[in-house]
């Protein structure tokens, strides 16, 4: 945590801090979650607040560090709630939240093939090799279980540092319609819209929904032609 006697924030940091404040109080006023959760991170919000209250030149980076809260407490959230749901299917929020988390596990292993696939799938869709065509590397790998559905995660890193989540949902595809713009590449419906600061791109496999959360300076064009290699 930054000292407060450090100064200089700009225009832009005070709107991610507002930015960073409404999410944080979303996340404890939209989600069902365990009450001591709600009550930490309700403090976390009030000391979020009473920072902004500081006068302007007493306050460093405000923004990054009440942005960096809200992740966490969102995250926090997820987690804390993925184990509470007993029937019918996972929103697609919870599960475009669990590919934002960080992995728990080591990446699946290349098996090769043609086209290259991972050790790792779901039901008879297996989780890309993106390396060699794409250069993104998988680099992790988390399973989490969201209304009673499996939902397994492969982590991806590119030659730049960015960042990729794809969540496969277990069982039938889930009948939510997914926000954002539909796009239709070769025939399939993709969903692109802009979530949580990353863009998200939606569609359905092989009788599986598909989540991809990704950083957002990858090109959405680039995503959808990424998430579309393997759906034929």
């Amino acid at each position: 945590m930054p000292d407060e006697n450090d100064i200089d924030l700009t225009e832009e940091e005070l709107e991610r801090a507002r930015e960073g404040h409404a999410l944080i109080a979303a996340a404890v006023s939209d989600v069902s979650a365990p009450q001591s959760l709600r009550e930490s991170v309700e403090r976390e919000r009030e000391r979020a607040a009473a920072r902004a209250r500081v006068p302007f030149w007493r306050r460093h980076r405000l923004g990054v560090v009440l942005a960096s809260a809200a992740a966490v407490a969102l995250a926090v959230v997820v987690i804390a709630t993925q184990g509470d749901e007993t029937g019918g299917e996972p929103a697609l929020a919870k599960v475009s939240g669990v590919a934002r988390l960080s992995a728990t596990a080591p990446a699946p292993r290349p098996v090769g093939g043609t086209p290259p696939v991972l050790d790792a799938s779901v039901g008879q869709l297996v989780f890309p090799d993106w390396q060699a065509k794409f250069g993104w590397k998988a680099v992790g790998r988390r399973d989490d279980t969201l209304a009673g559905r499996d939902v397994t995660t492969v982590f991806y890193r590119n030659e730049q540092g960015a960042r990729m989540g794809y969540a496969v949902v277990s069982g039938d595809t889930l009948a939510a319609d997914p926000p954002g713009r539909r796009v239709t590449h070769k025939g399939k419906t993709y969903h692109v819209a802009s979530v949580a600061g990353r863009t998200m791109v939606t569609w359905n496999q092989q009788g599986h929904t598909c989540v991809i959360m990704a950083s957002p300076q990858v090109p959405r064009p680039r995503l959808v032609e990424i998430a579309a290699s393997r759906n034929v």
